[in-house]
């Protein structure tokens, strides 16, 4: 019960912390949703945990902790994918710019 109050409290400060990022236009609206739906995903999953062993059941795993492994895995890769991507669009992006300002400095030199 005790470890139940402290992961709520502090998924509740993490829910707080992300109003403050989107009010302050840091995270749009379609991440703020996201991740919102996540942490009270996981408030309601903390409060409720049978709701995981009913749904391991129906999806065929033996307990409820192995589905939310499971799920929290493949969440975590899907994720460092998306990371991987954006850093190398982003590295292509310096690396565009890094010619144009070349490119400007040897017409400037001329």
């Amino acid at each position: 019960m005790l470890i139940q109050l402290i992961l709520v409290a502090a998924l509740l400060l993490f829910i707080g912390r992300l109003v403050a990022q989107f009010r302050n236009q840091k995270i749009s609206g379609w991440e703020f949703i996201g991740w919102s739906g996540l942490w009270l995903g996981a408030i309601v999953v903390i409060l409720f945990p049978d709701i995981t062993s009913f749904l391991a059941i129906k999806v065929g795993v033996t307990r409820g902790v192995d589905l939310v492994i499971y799920v929290s895995i493949i969440l975590v890769f899907y994720l460092l994918l998306k990371l991987l991507l954006r850093i190398e669009k982003i590295e292509k992006d310096i690396t565009k710019l890094c010619r144009q300002a070349a490119l400007k400095d040897e017409i400037k030199d001329n």
